[in-house]
């Protein structure tokens, strides 16, 4: 997918998809005129650039620009090789629904940790991230991650702090950023944090990013409570009832509006292990934090 930065129109991104001379998947996002983006794509969708670079070019609506004119911009320069097609953020849809679920976060290569989360009386294990470490046994937590099947998305040292075995290394590169999941009636995600914004191929607009950039950017992760109103607010725009994300080493459950904001810290303590347990029991969300003497 292309992610092309526009200049004196209404969207500020658009998106589209190159295969060999064929141009489809155009969107324009974040803002304009819905109606007539939309048909615009319709029109172009599966036309020969060669036969739609014509009928794009010049056209002005604002700004000695438009939309079309800056589609085609956007088309010439990855023609050109000064847009570079990038890989959308990665997102695991989990296939099978849950009632009972373990989270855990910064496992930082500690296997024994990671073994004794994966005994917990749960229906699966979730990881947000940091599987590996500065220090730790970073072959041995992602093969026993392996063998287990534990379900995980990348935080920022599984891609800065890799394994040693090429195998390792490729099942980090191959992790989702994104974790989707249903909970009883609840639509959960998880992610790490906010450095999924500085990675090729993040969009604003993308699915997500709205409840990640309010997570991380408007709210500082939760810490910053005198813009709680704001964020309630802005929980209608949500498309999922919990988010789960790790980042700051800390414990914290709070709800606003009707969403579950879910902060979950490090698995290892000093003398002990902490996970989050989430449940929906009674026909409601239940979340408890969780503390295993080691």
């Amino acid at each position: 997918m292309y992610i092309y930065k526009t200049r004196g129109i209404c969207p500020p991104e658009i998106h589209f998809q190159l295969t060999g001379n064929t141009l489809t998947g155009v969107r324009f996002v974040g803002g304009g005129c819905r109606g007539n983006a939309q048909l615009i794509s319709r029109l172009l969708e599966g036309r020969e650039i060669d036969e739609v670079l014509p009928l794009l070019k010049g056209i002005q609506c604002r700004n000695n620009t438009s939309c079309p004119d800056q589609l085609f911009q956007a088309i010439q320069l990855a023609r050109e090789g000064k847009l570079r097609e990038e890989e959308p953020i990665a997102v695991y849809e989990v296939p099978v629904p849950y009632r009972r679920v373990a989270v855990l976060a910064e496992v930082n290569g500690n296997a024994e940790a990671l073994r004794l989360a994966l005994r917990q009386p749960v229906e699966a294990v979730f990881c947000l991230g940091n599987l590996t470490g500065p220090a730790g046994d970073n072959d041995g937590v992602v093969e026993l991650a392996r063998r287990k099947k534990l379900i995980f998305v990348q935080g920022p040292f599984d891609r800065t702090l890799p394994c040693t075995r090429p195998e390792n290394r490729e099942f980090l590169r191959r992790a989702p950023l994104y974790l989707r999941f249903q909970l009883g009636r609840c639509r959960v995600l998880g992610f790490y944090g906010g450095f999924i914004q500085e990675l090729d191929g993040f969009s604003d607009y993308a699915p997500y990013s709205l409840e990640l950039l309010m997570v991380s950017n408007l709210s500082d992760y939760l810490r910053n409570e005198s813009v709680y109103p704001a964020l309630e607010a802005m929980t209608g725009q949500f498309s999922v009832d919990v988010v789960l994300f790790a980042s700051t080493n800390e414990w914290k459950h709070v709800r606003l509006g009707k969403v579950d904001f879910i902060n979950v810290g490090p698995l290892k303590a000093e003398s002990y292990f902490k996970y989050a347990l989430i449940e929906w029991a009674g026909e409601e969300l239940c979340v408890s934090f969780e503390v295993v003497k080691a």
